[in-house]
């Protein structure tokens, strides 16, 4: 509200004898106000969500990015040395402090040995507050043709131990492929943490069931849909499509944080925004502006008391679409401003500051 416009407000409400406006306007106002404000109570009240306790969490690699094909596209490649120690103090306080995270999903998928990984995990535990939440996240199956295993059950098993010695209580399985079979590794990750499994990327048409007691769910098409927000609002688009989503998680007993989303597909060949046939990250567009707003607050009021985890965002795919040559380039990336703590400034930032600010309201306990 404009200083003048309350200025006005204030004027007719006021109670003195030199108040000249109209005693039915100023009965009117005063139920105009009473109205929006009692509106906005009975809305808070209905999502039934403490939103300070909310997840506000992150997926990225926990070597910062050391390689995005060794272990997730195939068996081999070359890799970067990961992260050092006092990168991943820069980023963690990016992350924490700038990105307002209380949870950290912590990719990791053989790209490092196995000891190098338990030293990054030790490092982010080390730059970390008590308060937020590390939560390794393994890719059990790369997605190369034959869905090769990442890890035999021994490997597992030896990356739970470093996960519990570095601190973490939780371990997810990270997949953004439907319905895949984990193989035996997951049995070994159930029975090392029992109860405390989480599904990363999981699917709309996917129940989740054991061994997992959580999930994160992937909400590309359903906040992509819609180059504008009225298309957004169309029927069969992008809004209708997430509210059915959260209807059907709500008939669910397992607690679900939704991802909010900077990189949306290419816009270019539909009028109205539809999915253009593929996934190019030469092409993929910064999701629009306002959009996660209106997706964090259609989950709030939509989603049961109970089962709503909160809310997430995928970094990965910040960093795989960033480091594009025809987008910002390895250099100009994501991790690459992490390392040097900086916050992202690149292609996909806009939309990637929008989901920081909301997180920050809800750490704040304010509804966007």
């Amino acid at each position: 509200m404009t200083n003048p416009v309350r200025e006005e407000l204030l004027h007719i409400l006021r109670p003195d004898k030199n108040n000249t406006a109209d005693p039915c306007l100023r009965a009117l106002v005063l139920a105009v106000l009473l109205a929006a404000l009692t509106a906005g109570s009975a809305r808070a009240a209905a999502s039934g969500h403490n939103l300070k306790l909310l997840e506000r969490s992150y997926w990225l690699h926990a070597s910062l990015g050391a390689s995005m094909v060794k272990g997730y596209w195939a068996p081999e490649a070359p890799a970067q040395p990961a992260a050092t120690t006092a990168e991943v103090a820069k980023a963690a306080r990016v992350l924490v402090e700038t990105y307002n995270a209380n949870r950290l999903y912590l990719i990791y998928h053989r790209e490092v040995s196995l000891p190098e990984f338990g030293r990054l995990l030790r490092d982010w535990r080390s730059a970390c507050p008590a308060g937020v939440d590390l939560v390794p996240a393994l890719v059990l199956r790369m997605y190369d043709p034959a869905g090769t295993p990442v890890f035999t059950a021994d490997e597992a098993r030896e990356v739970c131990r470093v996960s519990r010695e570095a601190g973490c209580h939780r371990i997810a399985v990270y997949d953004v492929m439907p319905s895949r079979d984990q193989g035996p590794a997951l049995a070994v990750l159930a029975g090392e943490f029992p109860g405390r499994v989480i599904r990363v990327g999981i699917q709309p048409e996917e129940e989740i069931s054991g061994p997992f007691s959580a999930a994160v769910q992937d909400t590309w098409s359903g906040l992509s849909a819609g180059r504008s927000h009225a298309d957004w609002r169309r029927p069969g688009f992008g809004a209708e499509v997430l509210r059915r989503w959260v209807r059907a998680r709500n008939a669910q007993a397992r607690p679900v944080a939704w991802d909010l989303v900077a990189v949306a597909w290419d816009y270019a060949p539909a009028p109205h925004g539809e999915y253009p046939g593929y996934d190019d990250a030469a092409k993929n567009r910064p999701l629009p502006a306002g959009r996660n707003a209106l997706a964090l607050a259609l989950v709030l009021q939509e989603a049961r008391s109970g089962v709503l985890r909160g809310f997430s965002s995928d970094l990965l795919i910040v960093e795989a679409n960033a480091r594009h040559r025809k987008r910002d380039g390895p250099a100009g990336a994501l991790y690459a401003a992490l390392k040097t703590g900086r916050p992202y400034r690149g292609t996909f930032s806009n939309p990637l500051d929008e989901i920081a600010g909301l997180f920050r309201r809800l750490k704040e306990g304010r509804a966007p």
